[in-house]
């Protein structure tokens, strides 16, 4: 290092010019540098974070494939009544309106839905609006008939009569194309200029697609300046200088240049979990340039280093040790994360470390050639030395005298910690992510209370045998499923081609809505064939072999979710052969991809945190000692679940990102600590007073980092997303705790001890 250090030192012009041309590359890998247009993919889609080759994404993939998308853009406009032949006419015209929106393939709505209950004797398949205009008496059984009507009662108006409701399918249009051409808009344009300032409610999908991302957008246009003003701060406060401030800011937004551009290059999305990568490079960054500045105003004072080479290779040499060992804890908190089974929680490893180790380089190369070609100077003493000095001294002595006290609080911490633990739920809310006030969350929540239901799930029903659905017994065991599921209190409503068979039925030989199907196969097929529609080819396959039952839920955390789904696959085990029914749509595999983090966070923070003993061992050269080490940093992880445990937040796509973060991040402090205590100890002879002077050397270094960190993560509180907003303060405040622990249990644990560190046995 020594030698790295001062042949990096001879080079400062190449080290700026090399840097500054990596960073040209990277820019223009990142922008287009003729439209000017991000190269970042952007996918805020939380059911897109499974793997491509799970058995969730397989299924959804079929039921696309045979039936179409199923997701759709609902409407929801306010006519009160409805049920009048003017506010008709106004559905019919805003209907046809929404038709020429582009990439609208489909619109259901009362003009568009065949009313063949309203018929007679024959088969009538004019919609409820034209047998409106056609005959305005018609309108006072449209209530009864609706409600008779297994497909349409409570799906097309509100039961109170005035509410209407419009469901826009989408053909060939991907999620760039929703946010671009701002359907929203359009939308609520459309019905101003039909209805006046009729309440407009919209919700689906692909609307709550586009309004994360667009939320996503605007959070990192916040966080990544709100970071960078908490560092221009934060270092001017610390150091005093303007220069070393702007320099340590420029070194972070080219580690962040270079970390977006790694994303662009290996093609990682920026999604829910990944767009906390650019802040988190940023904050680290915060403290690896804090490091870097405190060796640099420390070699302005060797008297003995009389030229800026000197100077250069004195900083580069004592800060690398501190920043490689900052930096590696970090990346192997990181990449314990790899195993966890979304690729997602993956990418974010892979990005994280590659941010960390971008960071801590162009500090050591970067930063002190800048420094020294600049002239940067400093204050003769640190800013505020002599207070944390005293207040190290005091905490130092608290820490003697309690020192068993603190052990035993910590070591009792660990099982009642635990304890709370238990009671953590894997979940996250989808729509409340949102903050009340926004327009995406007010809107679904009026529909969803309006129609008993605005989230949409499938239930595919395959059989593998043609014209299986036709069997009458098979028939009626569908129906009886479609009971059930009407029978849970999640359930809004369900629909599916024996709702179809049954009015078909009703209209082509007269039965009553209370009669049963025919009991023979080829009547059944009969009616399917002879009353084939577009609506009912959404419901079953051509082959009569595979079948959609779609159901309207009122429920969109993920754990409410989850319990009905589990309940559905246990109902549906219940079906005799050859049924196979399998549960799907949006909401499922958004509540999937949360389920997944559960079976990899254990695995993630056991490995972290067997990568980290296993360094501290290898560093202290005992396994034992390594494990005391660890000590104060499994400590503030084990509050962290408890805390969860205690206040109901469950373990969500970003909140199970924290604990292998702050184990790495924590465990730095531990070592610096532990490192200088054992040097002092063996210089003084006394484990006391080396407690005493390990703690004043690190305590102000400790806590400008900590505080640099907790700030930066901080930020994301002012985000408008509800889940970043839990990360940053989970985050700040397990960091708090960690803090704490290694002001107070980790000197307590090192006045018991006398380490052999591997930097003894080298100096042998």
């Amino acid at each position: 290092m020594q030698r790295f250090a001062d042949w990096l030192a001879r080079r400062p012009f190449l080290a700026v010019a090399l840097v500054l041309l990596l960073s040209a590359g990277a820019a223009v890998t990142l922008v287009d540098p003729f439209t000017r247009a991000l190269r970042l993919d952007i996918d805020a889609s939380i059911d897109k974070l499974l793997p491509a080759s799970s058995d969730d994404r397989a299924v959804d993939n079929r039921v696309r494939e045979m039936f179409g998308d199923s997701e759709a853009i609902l409407v929801a406009v306010t006519l009160r009544p409805v049920f009048s032949a003017d506010n008709l006419k106004r559905v019919t015209a805003i209907t046809e309106r929404f038709r020429e929106l582009a990439g609208v393939e489909r619109v259901f709505s009362l003009a568009s839905s065949p009313n063949l209950l309203a018929s007679g004797d024959t088969v009538d398949v004019r919609t409820f609006t034209q047998l409106a205009i056609e005959n305005p008496d018609h309108i006072k059984d449209f209530k009864r008939q609706l409600d008779a009507n297994p497909i349409y009662r409570g799906t097309l108006v509100s039961t109170d009569g005035n509410v209407v409701a419009f469901a826009l399918t989408l053909a060939g249009v991907d999620e760039d194309a929703v946010l671009k051409r701002d359907y929203p808009s359009q939308i609520r344009a459309i019905v101003k200029d039909v209805a006046g300032d009729a309440p407009v409610w919209i919700t689906g999908s692909p609307i709550g697609r586009a309004a994360t991302t667009t939320t996503l957008i605007a959070t990192l246009k916040f966080t990544i300046p709100a970071v960078f003003a908490v560092i221009l701060t934060l270092l001017l406060i610390a150091f005093r200088s303007v220069r070393a401030m702007l320099v340590a800011a420029v070194t972070v937004m080219l580690a962040l240049l270079w970390t977006l551009a790694s994303a662009v290059l290996l093609h990682i999305p920026m999604n829910l979990v990944t767009a906390i990568v650019p802040p988190l490079v940023i904050t680290l960054g915060l403290s690896y340039t804090i490091y870097l500045l405190s060796a640099h105003f420390a070699s302005l004072q060797e008297a003995a280093l009389t030229e800026p080479r000197q100077r250069r290779a004195w900083t580069i040499e004592r800060a690398s040790v501190g920043l490689l060992l900052s930096a590696g804890t970090t990346v192997a908190g990181f990449l314990a994360l790899l195993p966890n089974p979304l690729p997602a929680i993956r990418q974010f490893a892979v990005l994280a470390s590659i941010g960390s180790v971008i960071g801590v380089l162009l500090a050591l190369v970067f930063m002190p050639a800048v420094l020294s070609l600049l002239g940067t100077k400093g204050e003769s003493r640190p800013p505020l030395e002599n207070l944390f000095a005293r207040m190290a001294r005091a905490i130092a002595g608290f820490d003697l005298r309690w020192r068993y006290a603190i052990i035993g609080v910590a070591v009792v911490l660990i099982p009642v910690g635990l304890l709370f633990a238990r009671k953590v739920q894997t979940g996250s809310e989808f729509i409340k992510s949102f903050k009340p006030e926004a327009v995406v969350r007010s809107d679904f929540e009026n529909i969803n209370s309006t129609f008993n239901g605005a989230n949409l799930i499938s239930i595919l029903i395959e059989t593998h045998v043609t014209d299986a659905l036709t069997d009458p017994a098979l028939v009626g065991e569908i129906e009886n499923l479609q009971g059930w599921l009407r029978s849970q209190p999640e359930v809004g409503a369900v629909v599916s081609f024996v709702d179809h068979l049954r009015l078909i039925n009703q209209s082509l030989s007269g039965a009553e809505p209370g009669d049963p199907v025919p009991d023979s196969a080829t009547a059944i097929k009969q009616l399917l064939v002879f009353g084939g529609s577009e609506d009912l080819s959404r419901t079953i396959d051509a082959r009569l072999r595979s079948a959609l039952i779609s159901i309207r839920i009122n429920v969109d955390d993920s754990v409410p979710i989850e319990n009905l789904v589990r309940r559905i696959e246990d109902r549906l085990a219940q079906l005799p052969p050859p049924l196979n029914g399998h549960v799907t749509g949006s909401p499922v595999l958004a509540t999937h991809t949360v389920k997944a983090i559960a079976s990899g966070q254990l695995e993630s923070v056991l490995i972290a945190t067997a990568i980290i003993w296993a360094l501290l061992a290898f560093m202290f050269t005992s396994m034992r000692a390594g494990a005391i080490a660890l000590l104060p940093t499994v400590v503030p992880v084990v509050i962290y679940f408890g805390t969860l445990g205690i206040l109901g937040i469950s373990l969500s796509p970003t909140t199970s990102l924290i604990a292998c973060i702050v184990i790495g991040i924590a465990v730095d402090d531990t070592i610096q600590f532990m490192a200088r205590f054992n040097i002092d100890a063996r210089e003084k002879g006394s484990e006391r007073e080396a407690t005493t002077s390990a703690l004043v050397s690190m305590l102000r270094p400790v806590t400008l980092s900590t505080v640099a960190l907790c700030a930066g993560f901080l930020v994301f509180t002012g985000g408008e997303l509800r889940s970043q907003a839990q990360f940053g303060a989970l985050s700040a405040f397990t960091l708090a705790m960690a803090w704490l622990m290694n002001i107070t249990l980790t000197p307590a644990l090192g006045s018991l001890l006398r380490i052999v560190t591997l930097w003894d046995l080298l100096r042998l």
